[in-house]
């Protein structure tokens, strides 16, 4: 006997009837095995050895010999795997094999769900699995994009039938306003539409977004704030009516460097007022995850005075506080960060003056302007070396390992920095009066001067 013979000995066992009693009474063994049913050709219940009990049909199809699983027991009971069965051969003696349609249907209620599925779904999908997996920053940036842009222009449309021109048409709109958001934009949704395919919401190779070549001209922002601007600035923060932690989350920006999300989620519990700095730990900072390392920030003395005299918001962790909300619980509040400082920034500016109506989109200032007059303010005092850690960047090179300035260089140059910022918006520091001195001197200077 052949040992597929064996084989095929060693699995059956003696013919049952097909009823409840008989199909309960079946046990697990060591190996599945399978039971004939008398009376219909072909079928058998395979029991394995968890005691999963399955009705199968053996059958010769086109000369090979098949199996066909019909349903599982006892979801499917013994009437419904007598219909089962004989829908089966009515099937193979019309020439189709039961297996193959089976399949056919599994494949067809796919194309069904896929032609159902929308640009918002997949976004949906999207934002759970791949954008919940990013960094703190780029999780923010993507999430803002997808509901600020995506969602209301693409989110209706059938995914299936999303194609280049509907990808371009977004993106030319957004490209009037802002380049560098239709870019931005353009990469979020060529990431989607590849994990679309992957997910098999779309055929391999179909992404819309790979055909649209075209990128926006960007300009690299080197907006900062001039003297002159910084003492127009410091005018419309007296007189802004802004609330007093709105107006500290600007002035932490502007005279100690933070980041906008740096601002926004700064705790009490990471304040040492007595060494003036802010120990941003290494999960709530931009470069935390490379580094490794906490951010330290350091605050100039116009800083912590603000600070010591900002009394705490009761039950709030956060120094710039946002809105309070009821616990699911009902066990009192919990606080979020503050949810915007654009828009009072956006005030503040416009009565400043700062805002340039009609130009390119970069000359309005924005808030990360703030950061960037910081380290420029730094540059025009000597102290460029000092730029990158105290604004957080991480470090590049070998060198930088080496060079990393002690902590009392740092604070001094942040003081230095803080002290002509902060003196310039509360007009102790005049700087037209700096320069008519300055034109002055370099009059003496000149040859021929008495």
């Amino acid at each position: 006997m052949s040992e597929s013979g064996t084989r095929d000995e060693r699995e059956e066992r003696e013919p049952i009837r097909l009823n409840k009693t008989e199909v309960a009474a079946l046990q697990a063994a060591s190996r599945d095995y399978f039971n004939p049913v008398e009376g219909y050709r072909g079928l058998c219940v395979r029991v394995l050895p968890n005691g999963q009990k399955s009705y199968v049909l053996r059958y010769r199809f086109s000369g090979i010999q098949k199996k066909h699983v019909l349903g599982q027991s006892p979801e499917m009971t013994p009437d419904a795997a007598k219909k089962a069965h004989a829908a089966a051969w009515n099937l193979i003696n019309a020439g189709t094999d039961p297996g193959q349609a089976k399949a056919q249907a599994r494949q067809a209620a796919k194309e069904e769900k896929r032609k159902a599925l929308t640009v918002a779904d997949l976004a949906d999908r999207y934002l759970r699995e791949h954008v919940a997996a990013l960094g703190d920053h780029w999780r923010k940036e993507a999430t803002r994009l997808i509901n600020k842009h995506i969602i209301p222009a693409l989110g209706p449309l059938p995914l299936a039938k999303v194609g280049p021109a509907d990808i371009s048409a977004l993106l030319y709109e957004m490209r009037q306003k802002t380049s560098t958001m239709a870019n931005r934009t353009r990469a979020v949704l060529r990431t989607m539409f590849s994990r679309a395919e992957e997910w098999e919401y779309r055929p391999l190779g179909s992404n819309p977004v790979a055909v649209v070549k075209q990128r926006g001209q960007e300009t690299k922002r080197d907006r900062r704030l001039s003297d002159m601007e910084l003492k127009a600035l410091g005018a419309a923060l007296k007189d802004s009516g802004e609330g007093a932690t709105v107006l500290l989350g600007l002035r932490l920006a502007l005279l100690a460097g933070m980041r906008k999300g740096e601002v926004q989620g700064a705790r009490w519990e990471w304040v040492d007022l007595d060494a003036g700095e802010i120990r941003i730990p290494k999960e709530f900072h931009k470069t935390g995850k490379k580094t490794g390392k906490p951010r330290i920030v350091h605050l100039c003395s116009a800083l912590v005075a603000d600070l010591k005299v900002t009394i705490p918001t009761i039950g709030c962790p956060y120094v710039v506080p946002g809105k309070a909300r009821r616990r699911t619980d009902g066990k009192g509040v919990e606080w979020k960060p503050t949810a915007d400082l654009q828009a009072p920034w956006k005030r503040i500016r416009e009565a400043a003056g700062l805002a340039v109506a009609g130009e390119m989109e970069d000359a309005d200032p924005g808030l990360h302007d703030l950061r960037r007059t910081f380290a420029s303010v730094g540059t025009d005092l000597g102290l460029k070396g000092f730029a990158g850690e105290l604004l957080g960047h991480s470090e590049q090179t070998v060198t930088d390992i080496y060079t990393r300035s002690a902590a009392e260089p740092l604070h001094d140059a942040a003081e230095r920095i803080g002290a002509r910022i902060d003196g310039i918006l509360s007009g102790k520091i005049d700087p037209e009066k700096e320069a008519e001195e300055r034109r002055q001197a370099k009059e003496a200077r000149a040859p021929g001067t008495a």
